[in-house]
């Protein structure tokens, strides 16, 4: 999978959809810490100028062109954390990790994964450690997995609004990446 299909994918789990299946702008739950609105994950407060652009666009009718936009943002915004891994189906764990908690709190969770010091920086011993365990990728991707949930549970746990849907994202992108695996 490529850095864009990998990108569309995040767009899809994040995308609102009218009946026409065209992205649409979601108004967000109060709790949500994304800001007010957003576009397929790209929110007001972190996204800002994208997410004109995409509101713009939408607003034009020009729907193809908006979703294009998405993806290529998320895929600038979650190359770094991404291009750590040689392995697309790291790379993509990485990436959708990247899109929701930032590439700071995705290098978090790839420290954690790794059993090392959690410092967020992507440092020497990161990429040893990460190239390591590219040897069993399954392996790799089951602990991630689990580190995206130890990282999410410092600010909340199951009473959360959120804690479902973390979860079958979660859940999902494993899916996702063991698949790229066959």
């Amino acid at each position: 999978m490529t850095s864009r299909e990998q990108a569309r994918k995040i767009v899809d789990y994040e995308a609102r959809r009218d009946a026409n299946g065209h992205i649409k702008v979601y108004h967000l739950p109060s709790g949500d810490g994304g800001g007010s609105r957003e576009v397929a994950g790209i929110n007001d407060r972190y996204h800002p100028e994208a997410l004109d652009r995409i509101e713009a666009l939408l607003a034009e009718g020009r729907y193809e062109e908006a979703e294009d936009v998405a993806a290529a943002h998320i895929e600038q915004y979650t190359d770094s954390v991404a291009m750590l891994s040689t392995v697309p189906a790291i790379q993509f764990a990485l990436r959708d990790a990247a899109f929701n908690r930032g590439p700071t709190g995705a290098i978090r969770i790839l420290q954690d994964a790794l059993g090392l010091t959690v410092d967020g920086v992507a440092g020497l011993q990161t990429r040893a450690a990460l190239a390591e365990a590219e040897k069993d990728p399954e392996a790799f991707l089951q602990e991630f997995r689990a580190a995206r949930e130890r990282y999410e549970r410092r600010t909340r746990d199951e009473t959360s609004q959120f804690w479902t849907g973390l979860n079958n994202r979660w859940d999902q992108q494993l899916s996702d990446s063991l698949s790229m695996l066959v």
